[in-house]
């Protein structure tokens, strides 16, 4: 859609001292000087030009906007907050593709609280308005515990199939996905690894849709190093890790820093797993940010730093990591670079636990047992 867009001039150029002196009349005559341009593509705005056109209730700028926070650019600083507030306007003007990103944000618990019931009404909204990517949303939400138990799985594939019979690119990856894991379906390794392949071959990905090829070839990696419907090949994870994290994808760094660390289809190499590692911790990737504190408390790459340890596990604990949680209850349950406090301990101990990991239940019953013990 072209657009006239106007920009006002709000500050004039002084070249004399003493310009400070102008009068109202003088500032008003400024402020009506406008460059007026035709504009057919919004990616060449400025986000100031983008938010006069915003705020004159014009959509697609809404979008483009909220979708440079989103992602971020050179020019735009990653911003969730603000992105969400554009995706907002751009839902309550009809947007369907805003409405279905604001799903994503209730589902992963950006800027808010995961909600999966706020998140399958987006969705719900958004399929109806004929955003079909909103299936696979729907699918997510699902497999996230939305709605009756004994239906999460039939109806994750019921969804996700509505998008891959359309040939939706995540309906594609999320059906492989479902065929690797046998959720809702028969297992079926050589339909998951097909489609996988199909996801890694395409081109011209939209925005929301370009980190599935590189997922698609970490969950092949993954595929390598199980002997899923093939004879294990780390040699072959590796290079299918290698190809995502050219994309600076931090889950693909995350394993690559696991190839190096254990040896696995490499020469074991602690300084090139701690290289990768901090690539993916860098994207706050929580596994990467609990493996760079185990590097540091053991010194594998690095000198021994326990601080660092400590700053590292709890990083990763925030993100409700419970290997980090467990990791920080047992530090201050022995007194481990911090002092004893079995408070303390316990607390982490019973956010792991809260995710059912049985190690830290069972650490919380230790830890309770020593405090009374203690008293």
């Amino acid at each position: 859609m072209k657009r006239v867009v106007v920009i006002g001039l709000l500050f004039s150029v002084c070249l004399l001292a003493g310009c400070g002196k102008t009068d109202k009349k003088e500032n008003k005559e400024t402020v009506k000087e406008v460059a007026t341009q035709e504009v057919s593509d919004y990616t060449k705005l400025s986000e100031k030009e983008l938010e006069v056109l915003g705020y004159d209730n014009d959509v697609e700028a809404m979008m483009e906007l909220a979708n440079r926070y989103d992602y971020g650019t050179e020019d735009s600083k990653q911003d969730f907050e603000e992105a969400k507030k554009w995706y907002e306007m751009a839902a309550e003007a009809g947007n369907a593709d805003a409405t279905c990103v604001l799903g994503y944000y209730a589902l992963n618990g950006i800027t808010q609280d995961v909600d999966v019931v706020q998140a399958a009404t987006y969705f719900q909204k958004a399929m109806d308005a004929g955003n079909e990517r909103a299936y696979v949303g729907m699918a997510r939400t699902y497999l996230a515990g939305y709605g009756d138990e004994t239906e999460h799985a039939m109806k994750a594939y019921e969804y996700t199939n509505m998008a891959y019979e359309k040939n939706i690119i995540s309906g594609v990856y999320y059906m492989a996905y479902l065929l690797e894991n046998g959720i809702g379906c028969e297992q079926d390794y050589t339909r998951a690894i097909a489609l996988y392949e199909q996801v890694m071959e395409a081109e011209d990905l939209s925005i929301y849709d370009a980190y599935l090829k590189d997922a698609a070839a970490t969950n092949r990696g993954m595929m390598h190093i199980h002997g899923e419907g093939m004879e294990q090949n780390y040699e072959e994870a590796m290079k299918c890790f290698e190809k995502a994290a050219d994309d600076d994808y931090a889950m693909a760094e995350y394993y690559l820093g696991q190839m190096y660390e254990n040896g696995f289809g490499c020469d074991q190499d602690y300084d090139k797993a701690f290289d990768w590692y901090q690539k993916a911790a860098n994207q706050d990737y929580a596994p990467a940010l609990n493996q760079m504190g185990y590097l540091y408390y053991n010194g594998y790459g690095v000198d021994t730093d326990i601080d660092q340890a400590i700053y590292y596990q709890k990083l990763a604990a925030m993100q409700g990591y419970a290997a980090a949680q467990i990791n920080l209850g047992y530090l201050f349950e022995n007194g481990i670079g911090v002092e004893q406090n079995y408070s303390t301990a316990l607390a982490y101990y019973r956010m792991a636990a809260e995710q059912n990991n049985e190690g830290a239940k069972e650490a919380v019953v230790r830890v309770l047992k020593l405090m009374d013990e203690e008293q």
